[in-house]
């Protein structure tokens, strides 16, 4: 049995992200598929990914090996484990303890959704340090005769009016754009 982390996520919100141990990638698969309770993957994006545990764990446990004879003035260790237990449980009650502390209350609004970001620094993510913001980009585009589209605008009127046609005539676009962009958005009018 291999060890594979999974992410999948369907219309943009994050429908499964966890690790499955299974003989091969195909097995991993199919297994989060069952989990998902889907006939088919079909408009699911995923990404599998193997975790080499035991390479991990050598690694690890060498890299600590050498730290603690150096620190030790030339020592040998007691195992690892033993070693990194108490320190894990300890960093593990911490979390736990700040999740506490700042979990949603009851009347406070869902978090929005959030599309998953495959580039984004894990490290961040894991521990949960504070990553700077990004800066919100215009939404605008240049269509295919080279204007300069505002999506912000074309929206507003979308929802103001409720009227496909007239948003694109008023910004000389074509109907098909603004469906495409009102479906990929999940705009609604007023």
């Amino acid at each position: 049995m291999r060890l594979f982390k999974l992410i999948a996520s369907k219309s943009g919100n994050v429908v499964f992200d966890d690790r499955i141990e299974a003989p091969s990638p195909r097995e991993a698969r199919e297994q989060m598929k069952a989990l998902l309770g889907l006939q088919s993957l079909t408009g699911v994006v995923y990404a599998i990914t193997e975790i080499p545990v035991e390479l991990i764990q050598s690694i690890v446990d060498a890299r600590l090996a050498e730290a603690l004879q150096r620190l030790h003035s030339g020592q040998p260790p007691v195992s690892v484990e033993q070693m990194i237990r108490p320190l894990a449980s300890a960093a593990v009650r911490e979390q736990l303890a700040s999740l506490r502390e700042s979990r949603i209350a009851p009347d406070d609004p869902p978090p929005s959704s959030q599309r998953f970001d495959a580039f984004a620094p894990a490290v961040d993510q894991i521990i949960g340090t504070p990553t700077a913001p990004k800066a919100q980009r215009k939404r605008t585009s240049v269509t295919t005769n080279g204007t300069l589209v505002d999506w912000k605008a074309v929206k507003r009127l979308y929802r103001r009016t409720g009227s496909i046609k007239q948003s694109a005539a008023q910004f000389k676009l074509s109907i098909n754009s603004v469906k495409a962009r009102i479906r990929r958005e999940g705009w609604s009018h007023e």
